[in-house]
């Protein structure tokens, strides 16, 4: 299994994954990347994990919204009959920022943990 090195805070992570998902790991990457230093801003005073944290809390709101959005334009659908269709790598990628906000949030908790024990 090939692994992929993304860069999240500033700080490299290896992560493995299924061959010819290379790249779509990496733009996951990138994406965690941008709600890390959205969520720790210019001057942040921010641990690492809480850092990512709210990266992973930005990420999954946005999933959220595009769920309700999803659902709302279903519920259209039905109603007139006439929708644009949703790409299916949209539910691919919303699953793997779930799994990837699980992950942080699990990293993050650890992260605490080590860092709160003397």
């Amino acid at each position: 299994m090939p692994d992929v090195r993304v860069m999240i805070a500033s700080r490299p992570y290896t992560v493995t994954c299924q061959p010819g998902e290379e790249a779509h790991l990496a733009r996951l990457g990138e994406m965690v990347d941008d709600m890390a230093r959205k969520a720790a801003g210019p001057s942040s005073s921010l641990t690492e994990n809480r850092t990512l944290l709210f990266a992973a809390l930005l990420l999954a709101d946005q999933l959220a919204d595009a769920r309700d959005s999803e659902n709302s334009t279903g519920s259209k659908t039905k109603e007139t009959g006439s929708a644009e269709s949703i790409h299916p790598d949209d539910d691919r990628s919303a699953v793997a920022i779930e799994h990837l906000a699980e992950r942080i949030e699990k990293l993050a908790s650890t992260l605490e943990e080590m860092t709160a024990t003397p």
